[in-house]
């Protein structure tokens, strides 16, 4: 499903209230917001459901949610609150978390307690059934108790949410089921999930992540004449085969891919009306084509035409 978006500022203390209390419900988790401090109350708040998970990016002024008891019917929600920017504190169950930069904390939606940013902060959260946890509960007790640090894991999930909510793209409802399940591998992964059944499912999940996340800065790195394995590999803290593995596990290969998408880019682009006016020359040196002859032939080979005549046949009057 598409994000959903709450843009809300200057509005009269009774209104912004109750409009950021309904949107919150929407994730399964009931609140009773109040702005804190003296200057006027706005968030920016960001929704994407997942196939049974929700997403949020929220940035805001400084505020205090009492998180009010769920009703039995409702979800069973935990959610995991990642600080991107500011401080949170969350207290439930007589445990005091204060959260910081690449901290988390845990946050159950059917007990009572508090989430408190006293200054200007933005956090993601990923609110998950408990039943799809494959966590022991005291790994579970203990993450609500204490929070969770800074590791890889969370790093990789923080990436990997980031991308999710960066992306316009609607999904199939395959493609959006399995997303959700990498997620849900990644947050058992970062919560200690121990059994193997578990240990395979994180696994999974976390190479899936990885790679959504090599795709995602291929893809906004494709006009960049460094793009390349070494680069690749240097920017995320992994080795050469590491990366290579992981296209291999998809039936391709990094060189082949960066060609695909650099092809399918250009492709797009000389199609595309708004584009007509520019050179051939100067899309593909954009998609990162160094060589035009190599552009043309490649081109060729995988569209079974020139790009001219792509172009050309796209800009044709329709019968």
């Amino acid at each position: 499903m598409a994000i959903q978006r709450l843009l809300l500022s200057g509005q009269p203390a009774p209104v912004f209230k109750e409009t950021v209390e309904t949107f919150y419900e929407a994730t399964g988790c009931k609140v009773e917001h109040r702005h804190l401090g003296k200057g006027q109350p706005w968030v920016d708040l960001r929704l994407r459901p997942l196939h049974g998970l929700w997403l949020v990016d929220a940035e805001s002024s400084p505020y205090c949610n009492k998180v009010l008891k769920t009703s039995e019917h409702d979800c069973d929600l935990l959610k995991l609150g990642i600080a991107l920017r500011g401080e949170i504190r969350s207290e439930q169950d007589g445990a005091d978390v204060r959260v910081c930069r690449g901290r988390s904390a845990l946050i159950a939606a059917d007990r009572v307690g508090s989430i408190e940013a006293p200054g200007l902060c933005r956090t993601l959260a990923v609110a998950v059934p408990r039943e799809r946890l494959a966590v022991r509960l005291d790994h579970l007790d203990q993450a609500m108790r204490q929070g969770l640090g800074g590791c890889a894991e969370m790093r990789l999930l923080e990436s990997y949410v980031l991308s999710l909510m960066q992306e316009q793209t609607e999904y199939s409802r395959d493609a959006e089921a399995r997303v959700s399940e990498h997620l849900c591998d990644l947050v058992n992964l970062l919560l200690g999930a121990g059994h193997s059944d578990a240990e395979t499912g994180c696994l999974r999940g976390a190479r899936a992540a990885r790679l959504a996340l090599l795709k995602s800065d291929i893809a906004a790195n494709l006009g960049n004449s460094e793009l390349s394995l070494d680069w690749l590999a240097r920017r995320h803290g992994l080795g050469r085969r590491a990366i290579r593995n992981l296209f291999y596990a998809e039936g391709t290969n990094f060189t082949d891919y960066v060609l695909n998408q650099r092809l399918d880019l250009t492709h797009a682009l000389l199609t595309a009306p708004a584009h007509r006016h520019r050179s051939i020359i100067a899309i593909a040196m954009e998609a990162g084509f160094g060589d035009v002859s190599w552009f043309n032939r490649a081109f060729r080979r995988q569209f079974g035409r020139t790009p001219k005549e792509a172009r050309d046949l796209a800009m044709s009057p329709r019968a």
